[in-house]
Order: C-alpha cells, then sequence, then structure tokens
C-alpha cells in the first residue's frame, strides 16, 4: 500500500525538519570550504532557499574574497525574510532586469549592476542550427509556463489567438497544468514539454516565435529573449529594454492583443521582412549576447 505524503500523520513536520536539516548542512558545508581555501571570487545564483544571512555574515568575517550574487529574478517575489537580510552583506549583485535594481537598493543592495542574460556560445548555436533553420516546421509557436496564477495573463493571450484561428503550437515547462483545464482552445495546442536543446530546436523550426513575460519581469531581460532570435525565428514580445534590441529591426513588439494579431498576421504574408528581422536579431545576438560577453562584463567589474 503507498501512502500519500499529504494524508500521512505527521508527514509535514517531517518535511519541515529535513528541510532545516539539509540547510544547516549546505550552509556548513559552504563555511568550511570558503574557510580553508583562498577565493578571490565567491558566486552566489539567485536560489538562495537553502543560504541565510548568518552564513554570509560568517563568510565576509573569515574571508576577503568578492562575494557577489547573479540574479535573474524580483527580490520582492521570491525571498524570504533570511535570505532579504543577506543582501547588503554582497559586494554586488548582477541582475539580469534593470527595472530590478530599485527593488534590490530598497533591501539594501550597495552595489547592484545590470547583466543580462544571454544565449548561449556561437559555435554551439551554429553547429546545432545548421540544418535546423532551413526547414519551419510551425507557423506560431510559445513555449514557457502555465501552471501558476501569475501566468493566466499568458492563457488569455494565446486563448485570444486561438479564438481567432491562428495555429499556435505550444510547450509548457511543467507537468502541472491544472490551470489550462479551463481553457479547452489551449489543452488542445498543449504538444508537450521542452527544454534545452529541444527547446531550441523548436524555436528554430519556426516561423515566429512569442515571447510573452512573467509579470516579475519589469523590461524583458528573461532567456527567451536571447534564445528565440539566436535559433533565427521571429520574436514577438511584449517588452524589452530599448538598448537590447531594435523594434522593427531586430525584435518586433506588441501593446496588445489585437495589435499582436495584426503583427502575426502581416509577418506570416511578409516572408522577406520576417527573414530581414530574424538574421539582424541572430547578428545582434552573436555579437552582443552571447556568454562569453556576459563573462567578460562580469569579470571586468569584479
Amino acid at each position: 500500500m503507498q501512502l500519500e505524503s499529504k494524508k500521512f500523520p505527521g508527514s509535514t513536520f517531517i518535511r519541515k525538519k529535513t528541510i532545516i536539516f539539509i540547510n544547516y548542512c549546505i550552509n556548513k558545508i559552504i563555511y568550511w570550504k570558503i574557510k580553508s581555501n583562498s577565493y578571490d571570487l565567491i558566486i552566489f545564483s539567485d536560489n538562495l532557499f537553502f543560504i541565510n544571512s548568518r552564513l554570509i555574515k560568517k563568510c565576509k568575517n573569515i574571508s576577503s574574497s568578492n562575494i557577489i550574487l547573479l540574479s535573474g529574478v524580483s527580490p520582492k517575489y521570491l525571498l524570504t525574510k533570511s535570505q532579504k537580510e543577506c543582501t547588503p552583506y554582497f559586494n554586488k549583485i548582477f541582475i539580469s532586469d534593470p527595472g530590478h535594481k530599485i527593488e534590490w537598493q530598497n533591501y539594501g543592495a550597495k552595489n547592484v549592476i545590470c547583466l543580462p542574460i544571454s544565449a548561449g556560445a556561437p559555435t554551439i548555436f551554429q553547429k546545432f542550427l545548421k540544418n535546423e533553420t532551413n526547414t519551419k516546421r510551425y507557423d506560431i509557436v510559445f513555449i514557457g509556463r502555465l501552471d501558476t496564477g501569475s501566468n493566466e495573463h499568458r492563457i488569455k493571450i494565446l486563448n485570444y489567438l486561438l479564438e481567432q484561428g491562428v495555429d499556435v503550437k505550444i510547450w509548457t515547462w511543467s507537468g502541472s497544468n491544472k490551470l489550462i483545464e479551463k481553457y479547452p482552445l489551449i489543452k488542445k495546442q498543449v504538444i508537450g514539454s521542452a527544454y534545452g536543446k529541444e527547446m531550441i530546436k523548436i524555436i528554430a523550426q519556426s516561423k515566429i516565435a512569442l515571447n510573452i513575460h512573467d509579470p516579475s519581469v519589469t523590461y524583458g531581460g528573461n532567456m527567451r529573449l536571447f534564445e528565440i532570435p539566436s535559433a533565427k525565428s521571429l520574436q514577438i514580445a511584449d517588452k524589452y529594454p530599448e538598448n537590447w534590441f531594435i523594434d522593427g529591426e531586430e525584435i518586433v513588439l506588441f501593446n496588445d492583443k489585437e495589435d499582436l494579431l495584426k503583427k502575426i498576421n502581416y509577418y506570416l504574408k511578409n516572408n522577406y521582412e520576417r527573414n530581414r528581422i530574424c538574421n539582424n536579431g541572430f547578428k545582434r545576438v552573436m555579437e552582443e549576447h552571447t556568454f562569453q560577453h556576459r563573462a567578460e562584463k562580469l569579470m571586468n567589474f569584479v
């Protein structure tokens, strides 16, 4: 007989105690690693679930290393109280969305620098896309999360397009899709999940890829912003920092669902314009927005 954890007496208590123990062990390991070695640079990612302010304070006391945080999220959405208390102890915090700068400063961050997310290495993309971009199997695709309440605005936009007869193929990022049960048109269009190379392959095989941002992304600093043009698909997005791409030249911006529908119809019919923007976007990514560019900028700052 298999017991469901939610019905098992004491399971919540055991789970909490297990998390506390794992937290303690991870913090101890990190502390002794830093104490036993002379690091020039210590980097934490924004997944600070197991990190607390006591650890960061100890690290500052025992090490002269630069301690930095790489963050792709808004602190007000994800950080716990203890994690927020870590903020003043980082020498620098690198953010992917310029809209998050004030939020981090409100939690005591002293030095916040915008370092956008990027696409992968040019050689990897060029090798992987050599044969894919010549075969456009899909008119329009969307790949992303549709499993939480914060993503319902995406669902409503996609549902509107489907109601207008637009054939949007959909891949999600989560096994839980309870939210789309209310939208039979969308449920019918969900093909499955796509990650990594498979995701890039799907984008490369599409004429248009939609980038509808999560509300926590203020100015469009998500990974899809760079992945879509790197896969030589036309990106139609709802927002983005203007200095990263040029609207109508390297990317296409839409204002609302009606505007999105209008632009989808236009670019599906105009192959020359669509391909021109795709090629320009790809060139911009390869010249300015790869992992190598970000690594070089990071090292210049630290």
